[in-house]
């Protein structure tokens, strides 16, 4: 009897609590605001302006009740509105949304006011989260904090608006539109997560305006910033080279506030904000902006100019070059005649400087950044009318006028023979302040056509296998695979078979390694090794690497640093270290390369690469239909890949990019570039060789997959859509359409369990008789509409990867339905001596199993 009469009270008192709660409208945080006193309609007039409010929507039709701004609530006052009388009335909603086409009126072009009084328990920000349909105004507690103009459908949680709320009673006063169908609105209070919100919403932006005068605007009201920040700091620097401090002060808690810039000069600024938040937390925001007064200045207009290009006497000759480039190409894009001029000539109004030079020096003054002769930041910006392309003299700056070129003019290098420079009437700008870096130090874009070296200048490509003359020079990594070749066995075997490998208890050499272990050999290979950087200066990397094959040596000396290091890498590792400390002062600005690659690939327990070494890790046995971090068959080499970056001060990777044993074949590998080398640069790569098709023309794709990853070796975060698209449309024409059809269907052909290799075969599954048949249609429609002949000589280039694999596949039917002949041809016009990297065996043998198909 006891226990009812105590449930009874709980449940009595709970009642009793619930009914002072609503009677005193406590705030639910999270719960729809259900209960609202309504008055409308208002007639608005008609639009078909679904961006501003209706006519009328601004008129105060509360002024009876004190207006919208000094808002009394009456619910017993009745106001007329032209013949109506219209009086507040209580709606109770059984779900989130209150209807008022059911609650007011089902009419368009029409207004109304809802109205809800809430209590706080103490003062605090909160989110006001509301939906309506259409536009609408809020108030709260006679403070406009919240406007929208543009018609809409109701969609819960659209608004998420900071609002300040007071201990004990608010007013919320909301105004919604009716343009016509739906009328409603759904709102609620939910707890403000300043972290969250800050993050998602810009709660400052800079408004600049053509007067040159910029604002900064507080989207927020200004009641809220005592509950956000302590205080905000603000620092205006110039957007230029070296971030100069123009202006520091603190913000003065307005909607509004005008940014103090004394310059005129119409640039760009970094704003940056730094807070210091009521929890004693710290946020910063950087925003970029315009400032001064916007001049347009016309380099050419119906093939005349006033600018003139400018040079330094002294300039490196990639720099002369690079300006005689941009003289001609400006010339064939405009019709105008451009003068090239040497820096002794008196400045004037109208010039393209290129490089650091008296010009350059006198125009920009001290706000630029004095940059090294290697250096290969790209810049290029404009003191009012004359332009300034520069960047460290024996790069930077030739890079930095094909940038230019690139990006301003729409200026492509796809192939050795094959550029596209699009004609222009007329060309203005007002403002340049462009700069750039490469995102890996070596850039080796191992393909035949990427070896021309006007293509690879111009692409920005400066790494080699080797020497070779180019403007800019080349970043050389000399040769590979070189034990044989400082310590031939034809020389030393004979004599001292202890210099080489010890194997099952013999010293041999065919097929083996150089004793690592051997003093006579440490000295051997330094002597020789520097002899060939006196008379071969021109690289950056020599290597002492393993031959390419195994049998490392077993000896007990070379097997104890084997057995602690728990790789064969470290006794590798252990003789280079000593080469590279050996040469290191007589070459202070050389590295020494070695290999981490097949029995070597794994890296060692303790042993460090020194300063002057270079790690050269080898990712031949990788699957490269998908990339390294998502692919189970990849997983020892990314460990591996990540535990040389972890010891190495340098790493170079030697990465491959086509089939070895077919190069004309379908290689579907294009969308693992990218993340595989954004993965090298994460794990400190200095230089990264792409190894592809590189003994002659007709590799898969070759021009296309060249360019690519001459992109993504200067900027891995590259839109690699937007470079394909660009690069079939612009290289085929109309047919660029079907190529890019085809491009797709074959990478289409790859899955989760679909894993290719360096050895991928003409009978794989990847190539279904339905894939061969649907391709063939594709080529036959890119044929079709080729505006040209060279364009469907390219089209032909491209189609030979899937005439080759129907040869391979089916020898006798290719043999007389023309496609072996068709083949033979493209292959001797276009001057294709490699079918795989085999070379004449290969493609004899490729000959004459069709030859002699019955």
């Amino acid at each position: 009897m006891k226990a009812k009469i105590l449930i009874k009270f709980i449940f009595l008192l709970f009642l009793k609590i619930n009914i002072v709660f609503s009677q005193n409208n406590y705030v639910r945080i999270n719960e729809w605001i259900t209960e609202w006193n309504l008055i409308g309609p208002f007639q608005l007039e008609e639009s078909i302006d679904n961006i501003n409010h209706l006519q009328k929507f601004e008129k105060d039709y509360l002024i009876e009740f004190g207006g919208e701004n000094n808002f009394t609530f009456n619910y017993e006052k009745i106001i007329q509105v032209n013949e109506e009388k219209l009086k507040w009335t209580k709606i109770y909603s059984k779900d989130s949304i209150i209807n008022l086409d059911e609650a007011i009126s089902k009419k368009s072009y029409i207004t109304a006011y809802a109205y809800k009084e809430i209590n706080f328990e103490n003062d605090g920000t909160y989110i006001f989260s509301l939906g309506t349909n259409d536009g609408g105004k809020l108030w709260i507690n006679d403070i406009e904090v919240w406007d929208y103009s543009s018609g809409r459908g109701l969609k819960p949680d659209e608004n998420l608006i900071p609002v300040l709320m007071k201990k004990g009673k608010n007013k919320i006063l909301l105004k919604i539109e009716e343009r016509g169908n739906y009328w409603g609105f759904c709102a609620r209070f939910i707890n403000f997560k300043i972290d969250k919100y800050l993050e998602q919403n810009n709660i400052f932006n800079v408004v600049s305006f053509p007067n040159g005068k910029a604002e900064l605007r507080f989207s927020l009201n200004k009641e809220i910033v005592k509950n956000l920040f302590k205080e905000v700091k603000l620092e205006i620097f110039s957007d230029e080279f070296n971030n100069k401090l123009i202006w520091s002060g603190i913000w003065n808690q307005k909607n509004i506030m005008e940014l103090s810039i004394n310059e005129n000069v119409f640039k760009k600024y970094l704003l940056k904000i730094s807070a210091e938040r009521n929890d004693n937390k710290f946020w910063n925001k950087t925003i970029q902006f315009n400032s001064g007064v916007r001049s347009k200045y016309v380099l050419f207009e119906n093939k005349k100019t006033a600018y003139k290009i400018v040079v330094g006497k002294d300039a490196f000759e990639s720099e002369i070059w690079a300006a005689s480039e941009l003289q001609n190409i400006l010339h064939e894009i405009s019709g105008a005649n451009f003068p090239l001029e040497y820096d002794d000539s008196e400045i004037s109004k109208n010039e393209i400087v290129v490089g650091i030079n008296k010009h350059s020096e006198k125009l920009l003054g001290n706000n630029y950044p004095k940059l090294e002769f290697n250096n290969e930041i790209i810049n290029y910006v404009n003191v009012s009318s004359s332009l300034i392309l520069f960047g460290g003299a024996q790069r930077g700056t030739m890079y930095s006028v094909f940038s230019f070129l690139e990006n301003e003019f729409g200026v492509r290098w796809y192939t050795p023979k094959v550029s596209v420079i699009p004609k222009k009437n007329k060309y203005t700008f007002e403002y340049f302040n462009h700069q750039e870096k490469p995102f890996v130090q070596v850039r080796n874009d191992f393909y035949y056509e990427a070896f021309n070296p006007i293509w690879a200048a111009h692409n920005k490509i400066n790494g080699a296998m080797g020497f070779r003359e180019q403007h800019g020079r080349i970043e050389g990594y000399w040769s590979v695979h070189t034990f044989y070749r400082f310590m031939p066995p034809s020389e030393f075997y004979d004599k001292h078979p202890e210099y080489y490998s010890l194997i099952d208890g013999e010293r041999i050499h065919e097929n083996a390694q150089l004793c690592l272990t051997n003093p006579e050999v440490l000295e051997i290979v330094t002597e020789r090794l520097k002899k060939v950087m006196i008379e071969e200066p021109s690289n950056l990397i020599y290597s002492v690497s393993q031959n390419d094959w195994r049998n490392p040596c077993q000896c007990e000396n070379c097997q104890a640093i084997v057995k602690r290091e728990e790789s064969e890498s470290g006794v590798v590792v252990w003789f280079v270290n000593q080469v590279a400390e050996k040469i290191k002062k007589e070459f202070p600005d050389k590295y020494v390369g070695t290999l981490a690659y097949q029995y070597t690939r794994n890296a060692p327990k303790n042993i460090k690469p020194n300063e002057n070494v270079v790690i050269r890790l080898c990712s031949i046995e990788c699957c490269f239909s998908h990339d390294f971090t998502s692919c189970p068959e990849n997983q020892e080499f990314l460990t591996d890949l990540n535990d040389w970056a972890k010891i190495s001060p340098h790493l170079y990777i030697w990465d491959y990019i086509v089939n070895f044993s077919h190069y004309i074949l379908p290689y579907p590998n294009f969308y693992v570039l990218q993340p595989n080398i954004k993965t090298f640069h994460e794990n400190n790569s200095i230089g990264i060789m792409e190894q592809a098709a590189y003994q002659s023309r007709g590799g898969e794709f070759a021009e296309l997959r060249a360019y690519l990853i001459s992109k993504l070796l200067w900027n891995s975060d590259a839109n690699v859509e937007k470079i394909i698209d660009d690069f079939m449309f612009g290289y085929y024409g109309r047919s660029g359409q079907y190529i890019r059809e085809y491009f797709d269907l074959l990478h289409s052909q790859i899955t989760s369990d679909t894993h290719i290799h360096l050895g991928l075969k003409t009978d794989d599954v990847i190539f279904s008789n339905e894939f061969i048949e649907k391709s063939d249609e594709i080529f036959n429609n890119a044929e079709i509409v080729a505006e040209n002949k060279e364009i469907k000589e390219r089209v032909e280039l491209a189609r030979l990867p899937l005439m080759y694999l129907k040869c391979s596949r089916d020898p006798l039917n290719s043999k007389y339905d023309g496609t072996y002949e068709r083949f033979k041809e493209i292959v001797d016009r276009e001057g294709i001596t490699h079918f795989a990297e085999d070379g004449k065996p290969h493609l004899e043998a490729f000959h004459k199993q069709i030859i002699n198909a019955k």
